[in-house]
């Protein structure tokens, strides 16, 4: 096998959403390799988490005047590192607008299937912003929201939403399960300062087939957390960890 020398990727991404949903464990729990624990559970339920947003100007360290831009769609949940122990994001599905950037990523051993998928952030002068992301990936997805700044908001067991950030948005490496471990990559990314949102409508088939959540589940996240903008760095290529 030809190895591919470390390279980064540097990327913006904007109109980010995190819609999470506490899940009971043993629905996840066949995703996640036997040995990599989760870093949280709160009365038998771990976190899984709905993260969509547009990429804009990745560019490769070692060619940065070619630049991509493309949506994605991330299906998560949050695990122990087995190399530091911290907590990490476990990606159980991903997928991106971009066939060529599939195919990329595909021979980097990061599986990004393309499909179809929009998403559209809209301001009001009020401040008070609306959320809407459709597509197709095996059954049509259809996720509304709208930032909620007022509303009562309650994040446990988080004490606050602060904690609930530091747990949902700032881990800095991503894992994949593969046969006998898991593939491994760093990210590096700017200190996100997020708006608490609420979900008017959810429709995603994909996780009901899959038995992660349920049509009812859907429409009621644990919270919603929305970002214009933020500031990426992956290092690549992942590294297969043994467990």
């Amino acid at each position: 096998m030809v190895r591919v020398p470390t390279f980064s990727v540097k990327l913006d991404i904007t109109d980010v959403a995190y819609v999470t949903y506490l899940v009971p464990e043993e629905r996840l729990r066949p995703a996640v390799p036997e040995k990599v624990p989760f870093a949280m559970t709160h009365e038998g339920k771990a976190f899984v988490s709905l993260v969509m947003f547009h990429n804009r100007n990745v560019r490769a360290s070692f060619f940065p005047f070619i630049r991509f831009n493309y949506d994605q769609l991330n299906v998560r949940t949050y695990v122990r590192d087995p190399v530091t122990g911290k907590t990490v994001v476990l990606f159980l599905k991903s997928g991106i607008t971009s066939r060529v950037m599939s195919f990329a990523t595909k021979l980097l051993g990061i599986p990004w299937p393309a499909m179809s998928f929009e998403i559209h952030g809209s301001a009001e002068k009020n401040g008070v912003a609306d959320y809407h992301a459709a597509g197709e990936w095996e059954g049509d997805v259809s996720i509304a929201l709208r930032e909620d700044p007022a509303g009562n908001h309650d994040y446990a067991p988080f004490r606050d939403m602060h904690e609930a950030v530091e747990f949902l948005v700032t881990p800095t490496a991503g894992l994949y399960a593969v046969p006998g471990g898991v593939t491994r990559f760093e990210v590096r990314h700017t200190f996100v300062v997020p708006s608490p949102g609420r979900a008017a409508s959810v429709s995603f088939p994909m996780l009901e087939a899959l038995g992660y959540l349920t049509g009812e589940e859907l429409q009621h996240p644990h919270n919603v957390l929305l970002t214009p903008h933020g500031l990426f760095r992956v290092f690549l290529p992942p590294e297969v960890i043994r467990l």
